[in-house]
């Protein structure tokens, strides 16, 4: 009866979801910093942790990482320029584009990362077509399990190949639940919050995408954190998910 009991448990905890295991937590990921460090001030201003995706090579880029590093709520990582379907969308400088020779990723992505100092993962900047390219995103997810860096998919494309090919590398994926700010109005920018609220406390936790660029994502963000915690939910640095 005692091994029966055990067996039981241990199916029963084995069964349990991911995300059933966590409660009400929110990853918050603020795309697209190094362009101006003045947009920094109104997320900084926020105290709770979060992670800030650092573009490379801009004029600002080393200044923005500075900031951050002295913050210990914050955490950076590498906002990846990939080409996307768009033909009139620069990625910007130290783009990955879908005729990139294979061999040469990984020399993009240290580089890259030589420029955002400090960062601990890499997400995707645009990148539709190259997030669609199995190849290029081995290449990708290779070099950051062998430089213990992790991954967070943007899902920028519907047929991204990062799941599938991160699980061919025996890689923990994540990807992100919600973007917060496609459209800039201060209605649509709330209704996204409640939305990515509703999905942390649906299903244990959720990834929210928004911009630094923009000032309602950090007010909805700043208006609501306190109400949050006092409700239960929890914010954390996205590598968090990834230990």
């Amino acid at each position: 009866m005692r091994l029966f009991l055990a067996s039981l448990l241990v199916v029963l905890f084995c069964g349990t979801s991911y995300s059933t295991q966590r409660q009400k937590q929110i990853f918050l990921v603020m795309d697209d910093a190094g362009l101006a460090k003045h947009e920094m001030h109104g997320f900084l201003d926020i105290p709770v942790p979060m992670t800030i995706a650092v573009l490379p090579h801009l004029k600002q880029t080393s200044e923005v990482c500075a900031m951050l590093k002295a913050d210990p709520l914050k955490e950076i990582i590498l906002h990846q320029p990939m080409e996307a379907y768009k033909k009139e969308a620069d990625a910007g400088p130290g783009a990955i584009r879908n005729t990139t020779p294979p061999g040469e990723i990984a020399g993009i992505l240290s580089r890259n990362l030589a420029s955002v100092k400090g960062a601990v993962g890499i997400n995707n900047h645009m990148g539709s077509r190259v997030t669609e390219n199995p190849v290029l995103i081995s290449e990708v997810l290779a070099y950051c399990k062998r430089n213990g860096l992790f991954f967070l998919d943007s899902k920028t494309a519907y047929n991204s190949q990062v799941p599938r090919v991160a699980h061919h590398h025996g890689m923990h994926m994540e990807e992100r639940h919600v973007f917060m700010d496609i459209q800039k109005d201060r209605a649509y920018v709330r209704r996204m919050w409640n939305s990515a609220v509703a999905h942390a406390k649906e299903h244990g936790y959720v990834i929210v995408i928004g911009h630094v660029w923009s000032q309602e994502t950090a007010l909805a963000i700043r208006d609501s954190y306190e109400t949050l915690l006092n409700q239960g939910y929890t914010f954390h640095k996205l590598s968090e998910l990834y230990e």
